[in-house]
């Protein structure tokens, strides 16, 4: 009843005039001209989830633009990087969204609804869509291995007796590696993360809990 009430086609026109941007509710009705009449319009799933994908990308672009020198997850400082393969500009982009590094390992159990993943560089996000753990190693010297910076790292998938995710680094004589898997104890999944490192010189294991995942920023 609301719906049919309010006048939102006219707040909408209102809004995208005075933002300056196009209608539309306008455009929509040119796109549907380019083909026969369909009894079937445009997917509302689809419409929802891209509002919501780019959404993301809005807080991506103000978080990570002028924050280049922060530690990113992988496929931003692949992607924000002009000097790699995978760059891509951002001059006419108005939302920044991880288009070239989709390639995440689930673990997980049968007939368990959860699903953590562990991006190429090592980076857990336990939950969905959630925030993630990274682990570096920073030495008393200041030396430091930061997974995502790195420009190789080796990720291997072991099957017994759970599946595990194991990702080492290496870098100037550090080395960091990773296991990840998922188990169930008395019928609870748990998810599970070992750790170790090793340096020629004293130094720290970092646990860091990031507020982003292989998606962006929360």
């Amino acid at each position: 009843m609301l719906k049919r009430w309010l006048p939102w086609k006219f707040l909408v026109k209102r809004a995208a005039r005075a933002y300056g941007v196009i209608d539309p509710l306008t455009l929509m009705a040119q796109l549907r001209h380019f083909s026969q009449p369909s009894e079937i319009q445009e997917p509302i799933e689809l419409l929802r989830a891209g509002i919501v994908f780019h959404a993301r990308g809005l807080v991506n672009t103000r978080a990570i633009q002028h924050n280049l020198d922060w530690v990113w997850p992988f496929w931003v400082e692949k992607q924000f990087n002009p000097a790699d393969v995978s760059f891509i500009p951002r001059a006419f982009s108005f939302s920044h969204v991880n288009l070239t590094h989709r390639n995440w390992t689930a673990v997980g159990q049968p007939d368990t609804p959860l699903y953590p993943i562990v991006d190429p560089r090592g980076l857990v996000t336990p939950s969905y869509d959630g925030w993630s753990v990274d682990f570096w190693l920073i030495t008393e010297t200041g030396r430091r291995l930061l997974p995502s910076k790195l420009k190789d790292a080796e990720q291997s998938w072991q099957f017994s007796p759970e599946l595990i995710v194991e990702t080492s680094c290496v870098k100037d004589g550090l080395q960091l590696t990773s296991r990840v898997w998922m188990e169930c104890v008395e019928g609870q999944p748990r998810l599970c993360m070992e750790v170790s490192g090793s340096a020629p010189e004293k130094g720290h294991l970092v646990v860091s809990v990031r507020p982003y995942n292989p998606e962006g920023v929360q």
